[in-house]
């Protein structure tokens, strides 16, 4: 609708001075320039998810050995019938408030990676996601990228009962 109407006024015989003329010129290269924008952003995908195939699909000790060394508050979940393999990361956030944040920050990041898990907020603080390759039915590379790039950009506020019992989550505090 702005552009249409941009592009009439520009086509108008009315007499305009240069700066009104410049002005609607910038705004009309600006609108085509928005509209062009969001036309390539609603054709893209996750680039490295097109690439991937059953032979980037890892193994269940390879999983459990990555997650033993470097993703402790992540846990190997089994396929069941009507799920996939994937990583499952569970918590107790302090409040509800604390748990939409968190899911919030996971979620700009997932976004940004173009990698997205599946997000679960029960109980109003208990939180789970779950991340497997979606287009491969199990677990990848990219999503044990992605779970440490949650650990370790997301400061999330636990509840101090459920941190007490989780000492893997305080020591990820601490770092940060």
């Amino acid at each position: 609708m702005v552009l249409i109407t941009t592009i009439s006024i520009l086509n108008t015989s009315v007499q305009r001075s240069a700066t009104q003329k410049h002005l609607l010129r910038h705004n009309y290269s600006f609108i085509r320039h928005l509209k062009e924008t969001m036309s390539t952003a609603a054709k893209s995908s996750c680039e490295p998810c097109k690439s991937l195939n059953e032979n980037h699909l890892l193994n269940k000790e390879k999983v459990q050995e990555a997650l033993k060394t470097t993703h402790p508050m992540w846990d190997f979940k089994e396929n069941s019938s009507n799920s996939a393999p994937a990583l499952s990361r569970k918590f107790t956030a302090k409040n509800f408030m604390a748990a939409m944040n968190a899911l919030n920050a996971f979620g700009e990041i997932a976004e940004r990676e173009g990698h997205h898990p599946d997000f679960h907020l029960t109980s109003y603080r208990e939180v789970e996601v779950v991340l497997y390759t979606h287009k491969l039915g199990g677990i990848t590379e990219n999503d044990l990228i992605l779970a440490k790039q949650l650990d370790e950009e997301v400061n999330v506020e636990y509840s101090p009962k459920w941190l007490k019992a989780h000492p893997e989550a305080q020591q990820k505090k601490i770092k940060k």
